[in-house]
């Protein structure tokens, strides 16, 4: 079993670290995404512990119906 160590990050740190992520993802692609992904998630995670849920935003019409107007969204 691997040992583990423990960071602690204010909200902002975490969000600048998964932006942080993204980046080198990007930069180095297929090669990072495993990592990246694996890192994503268990700083997502801790987010969503702290952080309210989102209000839900109202749902949108399927895409198919608007594949030449992807812009438009109905009410």
């Amino acid at each position: 079993m691997d040992k583990t160590i423990s960071v602690d990050y204010t909200i902002n740190e975490a969000q600048v670290m998964l932006e942080i992520i993204d980046i080198a993802v990007r930069a180095r692609g297929v090669a990072a995404a495993e990592a990246g992904l694996v890192l994503t998630k268990k700083i997502e995670s801790k987010l969503r512990a702290v952080l309210p849920a989102p209000a839900q935003e109202p749902a949108q019409a399927p895409a198919a119906e608007n594949l030449f107007a992807p812009h438009i969204i109905k009410p």
